[in-house]
């Protein structure tokens, strides 16, 4: 490419961002430990480096042809598989398997290659059957499955929005992906009704206790599938002289029963053996923390008390009281929001939230202008991740989310997670790059 056709079409606006929020959240991590210890102190020195490798493979990507980067989507989406498979060999740190590199976050960008590289070879015929949209859903359910028996909740929640908005915009039938919005909420609800129980009422709810009383959820299932049987042979004029209308009530019943039924039944197992107790703690005490102000609601109340000491100016760089005094727990990772809330005050907050609708805001101008199904599809994937990472991180820290330590875009200290948002950044910029490019 031409030097000044590489000048007049690369996007300052998204770098310039990308930068002045990576260095605002250097100097937020350099806040957050300037007190601590000397080995926690360097946080910021190694997000300094992390940056620099990020902004190298944000370079580099620029360079790299879109048709390199389909051809080895599969090539990398195996070998960060095998990545996935290695970590959980690992030793666990604070409750959750580690290795030097965390794929899963490597892994999510190449989920959205993957999807956007399918759905791209594919006619809006092909799109609409079901079939098609089943075989995107295993794409992400293989590493989803890998991710979940670190267990790493956070990570593994990002992954459907990108699914569900890359199906959506391919024009996967609506019905499919409400259905797939519903199963996911109904496999939550077994680890949801037994932490309300054990939480709330001391495991003395008679009625939330049948959840996990066996006896009773086999009757419940037998019954219900009695009547998932009935009506699948009734919809599908097994059963002779049913009307359209009694057809069509079939047909919810069947929406809606196995939604329940195949969601409770893969919830079972997942609130027996795979989720800790305080993952599950944290899926319902963002309600009211103030149940467990020491202990599992501790985090939220910190977080909330931070952003509100903040006010409207803040307290200055270094200065927050809550932050130089602790009281904020992870406050240069998942808590960094506050930290940012407390010393600059509600408007560096805006400033935060400015800075990244200018991000999205280009973005959806790439949108605009994308050659083709797999740029566009490419970057509503990435935007779908970031929009998740911003409002779950954002919102939990305000009390709105649960817990799930999901870090925020450019400003929490990690660098995997640095690195691949600035690849996801790379990425974007590559096909507003290359528009000409044929």
């Amino acid at each position: 490419m031409k030097f000044s056709r590489f000048v007049s079409n690369f996007d300052y606006t998204i770098f310039i961002t990308v930068i002045i929020l990576t260095v605002i959240g250097i100097l937020f991590i350099y806040s957050a430990n300037v007190n601590k210890t000397p080995d926690v102190q360097t946080q910021y020195i190694k997000q300094i480096i992390f940056a620099f490798i990020g902004l190298s493979s944000l370079i580099f990507i620029l360079f790299v042809s879109q048709r390199k980067i389909q051809d080895f989507t599969i090539f990398l989406y195996g070998f960060f598989l095998f990545g996935l498979i290695i970590t959980l060999f690992f030793p666990e740190v604070k409750g959750q398997k580690r290795f030097i590199i965390q794929f899963s976050e490597f892994m999510k960008i190449v989920c959205i290659l993957m999807l956007a590289r399918y759905y791209s070879n594919k006619s809006k015929e092909e799109i609409k059957n079901i079939v098609t949209y089943l075989k995107s859903i295993i794409i992400v359910i293989i590493p989803v499955f890998l991710i979940l028996l670190q267990p790493d909740l956070g990570t593994l929640l990002v992954f459907f929005p990108i699914l569900f908005f890359i199906s959506f915009a391919a024009g996967v039938k609506k019905r499919y992906i409400l259905y797939s919005i519903l199963l996911f909420f109904s496999i939550s609800l077994i680890p949801v009704v037994t932490t309300l129980n054990s939480l709330f009422y001391n495991n003395e709810n008679a009625i939330l206790s049948l959840f996990t009383n066996t006896r009773y959820v086999m009757i419940i299932y037998t019954t219900l599938s009695i009547t998932l049987i009935l009506s699948a042979l009734s919809f599908f004029n097994v059963i002779k002289g049913i009307s359209k209308k009694a057809k069509t009530t079939f047909y919810w019943i069947l929406f809606f029963g196995s939604v329940f039924f195949i969601g409770t039944m893969i919830s079972y197992p997942v609130n027996k053996f795979i989720l800790k107790q305080y993952q599950k703690d944290r899926l319902l005490i963002f309600f009211n923390p103030n149940f467990d102000p020491q202990g599992t609601g501790y985090n939220i109340i910190q977080a909330k008390t931070t952003i509100g000491n903040g006010g409207i100016f803040g307290k200055g760089w270094c200065h927050g009281d809550q932050t130089q005094r602790f009281f904020l727990p992870e406050q240069a990772t998942d808590f960094i929001f506050p930290v940012i809330a407390e010393e600059l005050g509600f408007f560096g907050s805006l400033l935060i939230l400015f800075l990244y609708s200018l991000i999205f805001y280009r973005a959806f101008n790439i949108i605009l202008i994308a050659r083709n199904y797999w740029e566009t599809y490419t970057v509503i994937g990435i935007l779908s991740m970031f929009l998740f990472h911003i409002i779950q991180n954002i919102g939990m820290s305000v009390g709105i989310m649960p817990i799930t330590g999901i870090p925020l875009p450019f400003l929490s200290y990690g660098g995997s997670f640095l690195i691949a948002s600035y690849m996801s950044i790379g990425l974007i910029m590559n096909i507003q790059l290359n528009r000409y490019q044929f």
